[in-house]
């Protein structure tokens, strides 16, 4: 019963971070469209580096919350 209430808050937060990562992707894309000044810079190694291990980092990030979220339910 535990476990179960554990994985699914780790799953829950791997899901939001899921919707986080697919909303910044609509925002880069929209200021690319907006301002086509933007779009330039988007296309830079560095940046496109950077925006890679955000993206990664931010579903791992929600895991680990919702993993500590599962273990205060627990308690």
């Amino acid at each position: 019963m535990r476990a179960t209430i554990v994985l699914w808050s780790m799953a829950s937060g791997a899901i939001l971070g899921l919707f986080v990562d697919a909303t910044l992707i609509g925002v880069a894309m929209l200021a690319g469209a907006v301002a086509p000044a933007i779009a330039g810079r988007l296309h830079q190694r560095w940046f496109t580096l950077a925006s890679a291990i955000v993206l990664a980092a931010i579903p791992a990030v929600l895991t680990v919350l919702g993993f500590l979220e599962g273990q205060l339910k627990t308690r």
